[in-house]
């Protein structure tokens, strides 16, 4: 496995829940699994640097590419991509590759997932931990995604993203997109925003920006390939999908007692680490940590940090025998 290129990992691919979906499945003879999910809009590949390392360790790692994603199914309807759904999703995964349970974690839309997984899931999971998208209850009262801005105003770009305008300037702007999208935070350009507060667009009348030397070339293309093939309106429903996820989880058990763990990066503009305090009141077994001189790509921009934390972590709650 070389992070700098996809095609060295094992790409495989199975029917699940009335899709086909892609997922890359490492070190198949461990016992104890992990979980990856990412977010938006990443795809596996986000993990890159987190997989070689996790399998060095003993794991057996499973990274799916979500729903509307990449090499898997896209449904065109928005109501496909409730909470429920890809949870379903990753228990059919799960199910393919006989796992009965499994550590989770997840970054961005992906942290979403995997809190939610281990609430309609707790059988199947042993642990949960997220990268800067904090646990959240489930609402009890519907709020669409209008009032919700005003209330976190950080989101407001979110709402661009639910209209075809911004599926068409992805579409139309690949390689411009991901070159401005995955930049770590020391190379921020224009604010660092994802809208332009002058153009109010992603990537449309804003100059290009070089590619960031944190992003090797092969995973550039890799990425700009396989968007160009699916393109961004499946992806982008992740954005649309607020009442069927009110629906789909507001009967939910709103306490996680699972061991968790949160990582947030101080300089995430979307998710900052704000967001994450007073968790422990719904996840009591929660062990919070922070990295610094990173963005919401912490992933990658702090591998060596993010590793670090996920050994301590899992080391404690889930020992894998190594290599």
């Amino acid at each position: 496995m070389d992070p700098s290129d996809p095609t060295t990992f094992n790409h495989q691919y199975c029917n699940v829940n009335g899709i086909r979906m892609h997922y890359i499945d490492e070190n198949q003879s461990s016992k104890k699994a992990l979980l990856l999910i990412h977010g938006w809009p990443d795809l596996w590949c986000g993990w890159r640097e987190q997989i070689p390392f996790l399998v060095k360790l003993g794991y057996r790692v499973v990274v799916p590419t979500l729903r509307g994603f990449g090499e898997s199914d896209a449904p065109a309807d928005h109501v496909q991509y409730g909470e429920q759904t890809l949870s379903n999703d990753f228990a059919g995964l799960l199910d393919y590759l006989q796992i009965p349970t499994v550590v989770v974690v997840g970054h961005d839309w992906g942290g979403v997932c995997a809190w939610r997984f281990t609430q309609f899931y707790p059988n199947r999971v042993v642990a949960v931990a997220s990268f800067c998208t904090p646990y959240s209850r489930p609402e009890q009262q519907y709020l669409p995604l209008e009032e919700l801005v005003k209330l976190v105003p950080n989101f407001t770009y979110q709402l661009y993203l639910t209209t075809p305008s911004a599926a068409a300037e992805i579409d139309e702007n690949t390689e411009a997109f991901f070159k401005r999208m995955f930049r770590p935070i020391s190379e921020q350009v224009g604010g660092g925003g994802i809208i332009d507060e002058q153009t109010k667009t992603l990537i449309a009348g804003r100059p290009p920006v070089p590619k960031s030397d944190k992003l090797p070339q092969k995973v550039l293309d890799y990425y700009v390939e396989k968007y160009q093939k699916r393109g961004a309106a499946g992806c982008l429903n992740y954005y649309k999908r607020r009442k069927v996820n009110f629906e789909e989880c507001k009967d939910l058990e709103p306490i996680i007692h699972k061991p968790a763990m949160m990582v947030t990066a101080d300089g995430d503009v979307a998710l900052p680490p704000s967001m994450a305090k007073g968790m422990e009141k719904s996840v009591p077994n929660v062990e919070v940590f922070n990295v610094k001189n990173a963005g919401h790509w912490v992933l990658w921009e702090q591998p060596e940090e993010c590793n670090s934390y996920l050994k301590q972590w899992l080391s404690k709650i889930y020992p894998a025998q190594k290599l």
